[in-house]
């Protein structure tokens, strides 16, 4: 039975190894000692500490816009493919998803302009600030 801060099988519970040179039977104390096992992307890299520069690339603002426009462009083009089959066949689609799709789109592209009309706004503010 491991026990790890007094608390039976909680070692094996959280993926704790044993480390060679270690008390027989119990976890080991030392924190250099502790090694923990990898069960998300998220956690440390394999080895301890963080993945290495370049490996990893920091999420930027450039990538969230051009995420949130592949986003705006997939509502518009949902939203035509859904007016396209309603003018083609007008019994396969139901007129509700039309409009709710349609709505979809047009809220999106409107809260797009909005953010951008901002951004540029900010940027010059930020350029004629002295």
């Amino acid at each position: 039975m491991s026990t790890l801060f007094g608390i039976p099988n909680v070692a094996s519970a959280i993926g704790v190894q044993s480390v060679a040179g270690s008390m027989t039977g119990q976890a080991p104390v030392g924190g250099d000692r502790l090694r923990l096992s990898r069960l998300d992307p998220r956690h440390f890299a394999t080895g301890g500490g963080t993945p290495a520069l370049g490996q990893e690339r920091p999420a930027s603002f450039e990538d969230a816009m051009l995420k949130a426009m592949d986003g705006v462009n997939a509502a518009q083009a949902e939203s035509s493919n859904a007016m396209e089959a309603m003018l083609t066949d007008p019994d396969s689609v139901d007129a509700h998803d039309v409009t709710i799709a349609m709505a979809k789109a047009n809220m999106s592209l409107n809260i797009t302009r909005t953010v951008l009309d901002r951004v540029v706004r900010a940027w010059k503010d930020i350029i004629n600030t002295r």
